[in-house]
């Protein structure tokens, strides 16, 4: 007997498309765990809103199947309605960072048993400006490259279309004057970019952020100051391969509260999960312990 639901929330274009050939194998396996299963399969960018209508207290939790742009959409929408349903996420897109973080793995049958679990755990997340987020807030040539990166580019060749994005842009490569806040300090200067984790890991790379923890109600800062070239890759390089960086152009900072302006004259924008954030001035706050998700 069916006598719990789960609703089911999935992005047929996400990443190589592989989870599409695993819904039969999600229904049996929930199925077989008792559970009546409602499914929303998505349509197109923005739609996620639609599959949380009629959604009510019969169910259990929630689960989205897609990249980390997915779960960050889903994340935004349960905390604006105020859906107090833990959120099991299967990695299934081009970035999967939070999921492998949460400890699911790039195998999606062994992600649902996984999930079927049902480890909770309650977890800080971010809200810039009107928009929440999971894991990472990214602002300068690094947002460059990610909004520059084509869907069906990112979609077929994986992390390899940041790279080489990244290639184009570097004849590009600008500083932008940063004002950044916390609530202890102000630091003005040149800067490349910044980072704002949540989490340890981003971008497909494991434990840049050393202190990060998703439940420690900190954020972890990485801003790139404006320097050579040529040592500042060496430092990203040792970042991005989780060693401990010594340089006087990388800032690292931890606090629950950040605001960054710049001096421009036109719009930009963040990057947030991987998707295009809002725009400058940015007002980045901690929620602690504010979702529940599942964990490997």
């Amino acid at each position: 007997m069916l006598d719990k639901k789960v609703k089911l929330i999935y992005n047929p274009a996400a990443g190589d498309k592989s989870f599409n050939s695993y819904l039969d194998k999600f229904l049996k396996h929930f199925q077989a765990a008792g559970f009546k299963v409602d499914i929303y399969r998505s349509m197109e960018a923005g739609d996620f809103k639609y599959g949380l209508k009629n959604l009510d207290s019969s169910y259990e939790a929630l689960i989205v199947a897609g990249g980390d742009g997915s779960a960050s959409e889903m994340v935004d929408l349960m905390q604006k309605r105020k859906i107090d349903l833990p959120l099991g996420i299967i990695p299934a897109g081009t970035a999967n960072d939070f999921a492998s973080f949460l400890g699911m793995t790039q195998d999606i049958e062994q992600s649902i048993k996984r999930i079927l679990n049902w480890k909770i755990k309650e977890i800080d997340i971010g809200k810039v400006n009107d928009r929440h987020f999971l894991n990472i807030c990214v602002g300068g040539i690094i947002s460059q490259i990610a909004h520059g990166t084509e869907t069906e580019m990112k979609n077929r060749l994986g992390k390899a279309a940041y790279y080489l994005q990244g290639l184009k842009e570097i004849p590009n490569i600008k500083s932008m004057q940063l004002k950044i806040e916390t609530s202890k300090q102000v630091i003005e200067g040149d800067f490349l970019g910044f980072f704002i984790f949540n989490s340890k890991d981003a971008g497909g790379f494991k434990n840049i952020a050393k202190l990060a923890s998703i439940d420690d109600g900190l954020f972890d800062l990485l801003a790139v100051k404006t320097g050579n070239i040529l040592k500042l890759s060496s430092a990203a390089a040792d970042l991005f391969n989780g060693k401990e960086i010594k340089n006087k152009n990388l800032v690292y900072l931890q606090d629950d509260y950040f605001k960054i302006t710049m001096k421009t004259n036109k719009e930009q924008h963040c990057d947030l999960d991987g998707d295009k954030g809002p725009a400058f001035p940015l007002e980045i706050k901690l929620i602690p312990t504010a979702q529940k998700v599942f964990t490997g």
